[in-house]
């Protein structure tokens, strides 16, 4: 059984029913019934942890590439591509606050 929770699992009795219980704090699992308890060694064997807001690794390339794009009002735009990190020198993507802006979309979909 793998139990992914984003706190260690605990094993728990009900003092009313006597009913085991796993406890965790994933996603959909909450408390599952069991047969036994279970030891600390057992529960951290089937703990799948959740890291909430894990950063993904970002592929990079070995060179920057640099393009440039016309704007809708006849403006030339610098859209850059250094290791995975795209920027562009439109005003919608500094006031986007590094969002992709429509420049950087549109090059990324080419690709």
């Amino acid at each position: 059984m793998k139990l992914r929770s984003f706190l260690p699992p605990t094993s728990f009795q009900s003092p009313i029913s006597e009913q085991w219980y796993i406890v965790t704090t994933g996603t959909n699992e909450g408390w599952i019934k069991v047969d036994r308890q279970y030891s600390w060694e057992e529960l951290e064997s089937m703990w799948e942890k959740i890291t909430f807001g894990a950063k993904k690794e970002v592929q990079k390339n070995s060179e920057k590439q640099t393009y440039k794009m016309e704007g809708s009002k006849g403006n030339t735009y610098k859209v850059v591509n250094d290791a995975g990190v795209w920027t562009c020198s439109c005003p919608a993507h500094s006031f986007g606050r590094g969002k992709d802006c429509k420049h950087i979309i549109q090059l990324k979909n080419k690709k």
